[in-house]
């Protein structure tokens, strides 16, 4: 036997499976009185501390929910009949939940009365009717159609005088219980609540107060929540109010179509106070996000606005005045221009000196005929305005412009005589002495591109077209603004250009004094200045000094002939010996030349002849290369660097260096331009390693060798095949070396694969390999500050153009030199032109190549 449940009956019937719903609708609304009256009752017993007895509502509160899991689990189709096993099934599953929130009802009721708590009595009256209600409906004595209309609770008459607190709501909800227990629950965390019944009232409600958020009950008499959400979005006004519905129909159907229809979420009753309190949170804040988002809209429009006004008035000025030669011409015309911007009787332009003053520049006064400073030729007889009180340094932000220096600020003064913020006492002394009534003024900051104040433009007296005195209004204020900035930019560039000219004329006396000290070092040093010399000591000295001086080299002579030779030396760091090469005057600046991996000082054999003309070269083994003995722990780079640190501060104390590397050797010569700054003046790169990744042919043929060396078995095999495979890398290594057209002699390419040769040095071979791998330097470039030749060979296949395109990108002022017909060794295939430009850079003083970078 089956009972039909007329869906129709219900202004909520939309589908054909509204009668499993309905029924559903009306068992859970009960239930989430039950649960939400237990658990407001329960905080507030909690907040004012009441005794613990009430500490049964817990107990109300967890019949509640196996009373609702009850009912979605035997009343979980949708179809549209209701059988009357199921409903038999559900009381009995229930009653025995609904005896114990009786019970517990009576007795607190009574405790209730007993400690004269009204308030409490009743809310525990509507469970114990909630849950009477219940039963009816599950016994099936009460049809859902015949259950007692809601008392309509009282409409919230205070909301207007509702202070604002986080947020105003819009309760809809037919039902007075839920009304009741919602509102109090959302006022209770700081939110403004309005209830309204139906959905027609809270459209009403809607179109005359703003609200934040809107709560909907769906299954509401004469207009249900589907056809409010119908005309929330039908209406531009409404639809930016965030909905969340709040309804006892469960199913995924009611959810979504409730979402299609505009719904920013939805939660069924009865619905966990924790989640009900995130999803308002986060609905209002969505909300704040497009009220943000239509005031920017409005910003934009305003600033849109402005930059037409910018680009038809005040750029052309801008452009004007960033053509002005003249730094007197400058000053007038910001003046000039500024006054006709916004029609002002007076001005006065100030600069900021170093010592913290502002110095009058330009005073005008149109008016009066006044014109002093700026072009007129007149001198200003007003001392500067000190921004710091002389006796105690406090700041004077009592003087108007003092005050816009200092803050950074336009300050904008409607009339002189009509305010207190400020001292106007020179001001009126002024207008005293020369009958003139300075009322409207505007003082505006004129910021370099580094946001500092470097001067303040002050006007005075804004006129309307019949002459009147009126105040700056906010466009004048604006317009003027953008006006300072184009004059401070242009009164910037001057400087800079005019202390471009003085670096540019004392680099010409520099290099004027380097060039003739050059030309008298050709002259002392020829043998002609020399005959003169010693005819000048034969002139002086006896017969037998003169023959003494024949006979027997000077002592400077010796220095200068043991300088020019190379010589072999080894310098211990810190216990670990370093071989280098020297050669060159020892009282020189010291030249440090860094080979590359696989190799030895020999690679850099081919400059020292050029170096060493003038300065200290010395060219180092790397520990593990040459004649060097490895490094104690494993080669990385930054060891490499470290360890020459202190080589160049042994070699060259108290003065930097020139660093000059190759391949690897380039890349020790970045790590450590960026880790010891203070010791390297300039650095000469030659095809140096960047990235870490090599070419193709070495990571084909030479990655696996260096592979099986790391580990010592496989080391022990690799070392019995080594010369092997050195006669297969020599003949490898030269096409991936050298271009094709190059003409290196063979001795040279010998000498240079030497060291590969040498017992031992495939372990340092392979742990260099890795080590330039570990330690990219494509993202530190750009923190480099030593000035740098880089010079690359066009056809260079073991650190290809790839990094040379890194080096000009990111490493700045960089003189990068592309040598054709050249490969990864320019200064064994293009001698001359390597050298060439190694003797340029050199040859240039230090400031300019500062100025450069």
């Amino acid at each position: 036997m089956e009972r039909q449940v007329n869906a129709q009956n219900h202004p909520g019937a939309a589908h054909q499976g509204m009668a499993m719903q309905t029924i559903r609708h009306e068992l859970r609304t009960p239930v989430n009185h039950i649960i939400g009256f237990s658990e407001m009752l329960l905080e507030e017993a909690s907040d004012i501390e009441l005794p613990a007895r009430y500490d049964a509502l817990q107990h109300v509160v967890a019949a509640g929910r196996n009373i609702l899991a009850a009912i979605t689990e035997i009343l979980s189709g949708s179809g549209v009949a209701v059988r009357d096993s199921d409903l038999l099934t559900l009381h009995s599953r229930i009653a025995p939940y609904l005896n114990e929130i009786n019970t517990v009802c009576a007795e607190l009721i009574a405790v209730a009365e007993g400690e004269q708590r009204p308030q409490f009595a009743a809310d525990l009256r509507k469970i114990a009717v909630a849950a009477g209600q219940l039963d009816q409906l599950s016994s099936g004595t009460l049809l859902p159609s015949d259950a007692p209309p809601p008392t309509d609770a009282p409409a919230n008459s205070d909301a207007t005088e509702l202070e604002q607190l986080s947020g105003h709501l819009l309760l809809v909800d037919d039902n007075a219980m839920n009304r009741d227990m919602l509102s109090r629950r959302l006022e209770r965390l700081g939110y403004r609540v309005t209830q309204a019944a139906d959905g027609r009232p809270a459209l009403n409600a809607m179109r005359a107060t703003p609200f934040d958020l809107v709560l909907l009950d769906i299954m509401m008499p004469e207009m249900d929540g589907y056809a409010v959400l119908r005309e929330i979005q039908s209406d531009p006004d409404l639809r930016r109010v965030p909905v969340i519905v709040l309804s006892a129909l469960d199913d995924m159907t009611s959810i979504v179509q409730a979402i299609d229809l505009g719904a920013d979420d939805y939660l069924p009753k009865p619905y966990d106070s924790v989640l009900l309190k995130a999803r308002i949170g986060a609905c209002l804040f969505k909300h704040h996000v497009r009220d943000m988002e239509a005031q920017y809209l409005k910003r934009i429009e305003h600033e849109k606005r402005r930059a037409d006004d910018l680009l038809h008035i005040v750029i052309p000025i801008g452009v004007a005045l960033s053509v002005e030669k003249d730094f007197n011409q400058l000053l007038e015309r910001i003046v000039t221009e500024a006054q006709q911007l916004c029609n002002a009787d007076g001005a006065t332009l100030y600069l900021r000196t170093e010592d913290d003053r502002l110095r009058f520049m330009i005073v005008r006064t149109r008016s009066l005929d006044i014109a002093m400073g700026g072009a007129s030729g007149k001198d200003i007889p007003f001392p500067p305005l000190r921004l710091y009180d002389e006796q105690t340094g406090a700041p004077q932000h009592n003087y108007v412009v003092a005050n816009a220096a200092l803050t950074g600020t336009t300050i904008n003064i409607i009339d002189a005589y009509d305010t207190e913020d400020y001292d106007f006492s020179g001001t009126h002394d002024f207008d005293t002495r020369t009958g003139y009534r300075s009322t409207s003024m505007i003082n505006i900051p004129l910021k370099d591109g580094f946001g500092r104040v470097t001067g303040v433009l002050q006007l005075l007296n804004a006129q309307d077209e019949d002459s009147k005195v009126i105040a700056f209004d906010e466009f004048s204020a604006q317009m003027l603004q953008s006006l300072g900035t184009l004059a401070a930019a242009a009164l910037a560039a001057y400087t800079r250009e005019q202390k471009l000219r003085q670096e540019i004329s004392e680099l010409r006396i520099e290099i004027d004094l380097v060039k003739k000290q050059r030309e008298v070092e050709q002259i002392t040093q020829s043998s002609y200045f020399g005959q003169l010399q010693e005819r000048a000591r034969q002139i002086r000295g006896t017969a037998a000094t003169a023959e003494s001086a024949d006979s027997a080299p000077s002592a400077a002579q010796q220095r200068r002939d043991k300088g020019s030779e190379l010589q072999k030396k080894v310098y211990t760091i810190g216990g670990q010996e370093i071989h280098v090469r020297e050669q060159g005057p020892p009282n020189r600046q010291t030249i440090l030349l860094i080979h590359g991996w696989s190799s030895s000082w020999y690679a850099m054999s081919p400059l020292l002849t050029l170096l060493s003309e003038r300065s200290h070269c010395v060219a180092v083994d790397l520990p593990g290369y040459g004649e060097s003995p490895p490094l104690r722990q494993r080669a990385t780079i930054e060891a490499y660097v470290d360890l020459l640190a202190e080589l160049i501060k042994e070699i060259s104390p108290g003065q930097q260096v020139v660093l000059v590397g190759h391949s690897m050797g380039g890349m020790i010569s970045v790590t450590m331009a960026l880790r010891h700054t203070p010791l390297v003046e300039r650095m000469v790169l030659i095809c140096p390693t960047i990235s870490g990744n090599l070419s193709f042919w070495i990571n084909t043929f030479i990655s696996p060798i260096t592979m099986l060396e790391r580990f010592p078995i496989a080391s022990r095999v690799v070392a019995l095949l080594e010369p092997y495979m050195l006669s297969v890398t020599d003949r490898l290594m030269r096409p991936a070396s050298f271009a094709d057209r190059t003409v290196i002699k063979a001795d040279d390419y010998a000498r240079l694969r030497a060291d590969a040769r040498r017992p031992g040095q495939g372990r340092v071979r392979a742990e260099c390999f890795w080590a330039m791998r570990d330690n990219d330097l494509s993202d530190k470039l750009a923190l480099v500050t030593t000035p740098s030749l880089v010079i690359w060979g066009m056809e260079d296949n073991t650190v290809p153009l790839r990094d040379a395109s890194l080096v000009d990108d990111l490493l700045a002022g960089t003189d990068l030199q592309v040598l054709a017909r050249a490969g990864h060794w320019p200064q064994f295939e293009s001698p001359e032109r390597t050298r060439r430009h190694i003797r340029a850079f050199l040859g240039k003083p230090l400031k300019l190549l500062r100025v450069q970078l």
